[in-house]
């Protein structure tokens, strides 16, 4: 897709973190159109054709030779449509201009290699009947009288979601069958190349983009929309749902498929996918802490006398698992302790490190509330913080997002998303006090 910038005179905002153009002191409007096509920043479909529109605030970055250096200048624009008036600093109109939508904050220009930036379209949030503006890419070229020519740099690729209970998907995942590239995460490059703009990312790539609603949940009946790099995929591309117990439904790609830059390939219906259990090696670690405390533990008469970050194992079966009692870094009383029949948090801030197993990652945690019923909250972290951070302040796994602990008896579980095998994810209260007599601790095999 293309889009016509013409220049005018007018006011100046700027976004300062972003280098711009000091010597230019004439300020500047650019009316920008566009021809049709399927991406940029906003998509509008219209009896079945995909045209796109600017959304107000989207900004772009313009470089212009200034004092014998390609400096970026911010435009904006207040207003949406099929035209819109960008403002922004005076700059030279000429050969060397070269654009880029959306205006990141760290931008750069090498004749090498074209425009330089950082992004990250690994893991979109995905919008009912249209698509995250900012995922988009697309680059301007000068194309003389005052007007610049943008064009889309990536494709897109849409889906009408009909499986039902949509609402219950955890993530959707593409993967290209053949393991290339489907997006990246990290620096990049866009380069005209024969008169159309061409993306070369860095280290960065993968063969599988994550999709998570921008909502609440998915829809049953809507059409999403993704951003993809162009490229081939010989062996086509496989979408999996997965349910927040793992259950993954499937539709495996067999056909070869090509993505071109600004093209938009519907992939139809997704739907009427029987659901399956996720054929992975699991390990379930049962532990119970309504007998005797072991060896180590802190008990209810010493609990106060354990030093934070201890190290407690648990004798299971033949094996030794390692729990890490701690609590908020500024905290003068310990923490967690096994007060049978129950382990305790005994206020809000304190943390139990859960077992970290060589090769395997948690993904999921149950535990049995056996306290007296108040208004008790746990969630799940990467991390230990002080006793002010609030839950909006954490790295809270996916899935792992605070519940409220509220009936005696009742089984609390969190089934995760993107942990990470061998590494020590944290159980924290974030309000009152919680306390358990069973934990059940389920991991997933890493291949």
């Amino acid at each position: 897709m293309k889009k016509i910038l013409t220049l005018a005179v007018a006011a100046l905002s700027l976004a300062a973190c972003i280098k711009t153009n000091p010597t230019v002191e004439q300020n500047m409007t650019l009316t920008a159109s566009m021809e049709s096509g399927v991406t940029k920043s906003h998509l509008s479909v219209e009896d079945g054709i995909g045209k796109v529109l600017w959304d107000a605030n989207d900004q772009i970055c313009v470089f212009s030779q200034e004092a014998g250096e390609m400096k970026c200048s911010v435009f904006s624009t207040q207003e949406g449509g099929a035209t819109a008036l960008f403002k922004g600093p005076g700059i030279t109109l000429d050969a060397n201009v070269t654009a880029l939508y959306p205006a990141f904050d760290e931008v750069s220009f090498t004749e090498a290699d074209g425009i330089l930036f950082d992004a990250d379209n690994s893991t979109q949030k995905v919008l009912d009947g249209t698509f995250d503006q900012k995922l988009n890419l697309a680059a301007g070229q000068w194309a003389g009288e005052k007007k610049l020519s943008f064009r889309n740099v990536g494709a897109l690729l849409s889906f009408k979601l009909t499986q039902e209970r949509a609402d219950t998907i955890r993530r959707i995942e593409l993967k290209s069958n053949d393991g290339s590239p489907l997006c990246f995460s990290g620096p990049a490059a866009v380069k005209w190349v024969d008169g159309a703009p061409v993306v070369t990312p860095g280290e960065g790539t993968s063969d599988v983009v994550k999709i998570l609603p921008a909502g609440e949940t998915f829809q049953t009946g809507e059409t999403y929309y993704v951003w993809l790099l162009p490229g081939q995929h010989p062996d086509g591309i496989t979408l999996t749902m997965i349910s927040p117990t793992q259950m993954t439904a499937v539709k495996a790609g067999t056909s070869a498929l090509t993505l071109e830059r600004n093209q938009l390939v519907d992939l139809g219906e997704i739907g009427g996918i029987e659901w399956k259990a996720k054929e992975t090696e699991k390990k379930a670690l049962h532990f119970d802490f309504s007998g005797t405390a072991q060896e180590g533990w802190p008990t209810k008469d010493k609990w106060k006398e354990a030093p934070g970050d201890s190290v407690c194992v648990y004798h299971l079966g033949d094996e030794d698992y390692k729990f890490i009692l701690t609590d908020c870094t500024d905290a003068t009383l310990a923490r967690v302790a096994w007060v049978s029949p129950n382990l305790i948090w005994y206020a809000g801030a304190r943390y139990l490190g859960l077992p970290a197993l060589e090769g395997y990652r948690l993904i999921k945690v149950s535990a049995v509330l056996n306290l007296a019923s108040k208004s008790r909250k746990a969630a799940i972290t990467t991390q230990i913080y002080d006793s002010k951070a609030t839950p909006d302040m954490m790295d809270i796994v996916p899935g792992g997002e605070e519940l409220e602990w509220s009936t005696k008896g009742e089984t609390y579980t969190y089934n995760l998303e993107g942990t990470e095998a061998g590494k020590v994810y944290y159980l924290v209260c974030t309000k009152t006090s919680i306390g358990t007599s069973v934990l059940d601790l389920v991991y997933e095999k890493v291949e």
